[in-house]
């Protein structure tokens, strides 16, 4: 057995996002419902508004990224913890 994709990892040569998010119709009609509803605001606001929600949606795409990484901690240590417990038991049966 090799190491490499945990060396390719631990360098940085390993990209985690390297393949897409496959778009849906479903996404591209979240995409499309999306910039209508910002259309729609930017048509009503005033600027000093508009810099609101700005700072408003900045902080929501933070607060997603922050939700991504931990629902991705959470899926590494559910399937490493799975990983192990197959390799102890194989381990175990020989």
């Amino acid at each position: 057995m090799t190491d490499k994709t945990i060396k390719d990892l631990f360098y940085g040569n390993l990209s985690l996002f390297d393949r897409p998010m496959r778009k849906s119709d479903e996404y591209n009609q979240s995409l499309h419902d999306e910039a209508e509803a910002r259309e729609a605001l930017d048509a009503v606001l005033n600027d000093e508004q508009k810099k609101l929600l700005n700072i408003y949606v900045d902080k929501c795409g933070t607060m997603s990224c922050h939700l991504e990484y931990s629902a991705f901690l959470v899926g590494f240590k559910t399937g490493t913890r799975l990983l192990a417990e197959a390799l102890f038991d194989r381990a175990n049966e020989m």
